[in-house]
């Protein structure tokens, strides 16, 4: 069995995490304690992958919830779910990181990497053959941008062989009260840049819209938000978990996604999405699947796909009704629909999982490798740039021990990877 190990750094990593495991627990018929309860041998067929097997088909989420200060991790330990997760696997430093990635990489960070390391690696020895890494983090805040990009470069240099792949929440600067995050999201792009397989980018504007806009919910909060990324992480790792007609691994997904070594920035969307009110009314069919799969409405970053060219794209769908040779035809016209580079053949791809979502009969996860992702990287660099020009509230990264030369390194490597997009999306002949 090829296994993963889910990674959560900092309190956006931590509570996705929750949420995802929720879900995860749902689908495979595991109660809050860890008993299996399902209805089909298909819940526990692929179930390793994700948990461990422990004493009386007691089943434990193969999962690291790591943050400086312990405000995540008590909620987690106070939660209808403490009694899933293995205790040891909860792990606190003394000091916040107080927004600071120097503090996150360099000093607090530090701290409790050697301890992480170590449950990192006794997770990974219990294995039979570990296929990779998960991280869930957001890139601008200390924790899971400082600590998580600590993590990630050990990780890396530690199991080099092994797919990384990071779930990660750009910051929405327009929302934000933290007047660093600039830096931070800047010096953690640095390490995705150079240390991950696959990095699927969310932001925090575009799913508020969706909750706002698309599902019609007059309060929306962050509990909200969790819940649509980890409906969207349930679906990309569908066919990792579950035994379907056309399935693939995260060593597959990356090699029929990422054309080249650092074009791995990977976006999301999700079918369907309606309003409670509506929901029954709408007939949800292999036609709407598609058509919603591609449509800037149901996209989980702020960019417009039309805005560049598509390299790659794959959807990843769930139910037993859907017909493949359809699917197969439906996206080979909007293969030619769409703006993709004609110089990848056959770049747009299926995956197919029998085992439909809780509470759904069909749906689609997509993912793409747009060149319009570039946008997202701009909007980072902007602020930042205004910022360091003025070496502006830089005494507090300088404080911890970084050098300034790692904000201009991580500046360069970002005007290189946009460089590199743009390359591709012109050169398409």
């Amino acid at each position: 069995m090829r296994e993963i190990i889910t990674i959560q750094v900092g309190q956006a990593g931590n509570s996705i995490g929750e949420k995802f495991w929720e879900l995860a627990c749902d689908e495979h018929g595991i109660d809050h304690c860890g008993n299996f309860h399902g209805e089909s041998d298909l819940q526990l067929e692929r179930i390793n992958v994700y948990f461990t097997e422990v004493r009386n088909q007691r089943y434990v989420p193969r999962s690291i919830f790591i943050d400086l200060d312990q405000t995540s991790i008590n909620k987690i330990q106070n939660s209808n779910n403490k009694n899933l997760f293995n205790p040891e696997f909860l792990i606190n430093g003394k000091m916040s990181a107080s927004n600071n990635f120097a503090k996150g990489y360099f000093t607090e960070g530090a701290e409790i990497l050697p301890e992480s390391m170590d449950i990192i690696r006794k997770i990974a020895e219990e294995c039979d053959l570990v296929h990779g890494f998960q991280f869930l983090h957001s890139i601008s805040g200390g924790a899971g941008g400082g600590l998580g990009s600590l993590l990630i470069d050990y990780i890396r240099q530690e199991y080099s062989d092994r797919i990384i792949k990071s779930y990660s929440i750009f910051p929405a600067l327009s929302m934000s009260q933290v007047v660093v995050e600039p830096y931070n999201s800047v010096l953690t792009m640095n390490h995705l840049i150079e240390n991950t397989d696959e990095t699927f980018c969310f932001d925090n504007i575009t799913l508020f819209d969706i909750l706002s806009k698309t599902l019609r919910l007059s309060s929306a909060n962050f509990t909200d938000i969790n819940q649509i990324l980890a409906q969207v992480m349930i679906g990309i790792t569908a066919c990792f978990r579950f035994p379907g007609q056309l399935n693939m691994d995260l060593r597959k997904l990356a090699v029929n996604m990422i054309p080249f070594p650092t074009l791995h920035f990977l976006t999301t969307s999700f079918s369907p999405l309606y309003a409670r009110q509506i929901f029954r009314y709408q007939n949800i069919n292999e036609h709407m699947l598609i058509k919603q799969m591609f449509n800037i409405n149901n996209q989980m970053l702020a960019f417009n796909p039309q805005h560049g060219k598509y390299l790659t794209a794959t959807g990843i769908f769930r139910g037993r009704t859907l017909s493949l040779k359809l699917l197969h035809d439906l996206i080979s016209k909007e293969n030619n629909n769409q703006q993709f580079v004609q110089w990848i053949p056959n770049n747009c791809k299926i995956a197919h999982c029998d085992i439909p979502p809780k509470g759904l009969l069909r749906s689609v996860t997509g993912i793409a490798n747009n060149t319009g992702i570039i946008k997202q990287f701009d909007y980072i660099l902007q602020p930042f740039t205004k910022l360091f020009q003025r070496r502006a509230f830089l005494h507090w990264f300088i404080g911890e021990g970084m050098e300034e030369i790692e904000l201009i390194e991580s500046e360069n490597r970002i005007k290189d990877l946009i460089k590199d997009y743009q390359q591709y999306e012109k050169n398409d002949s």
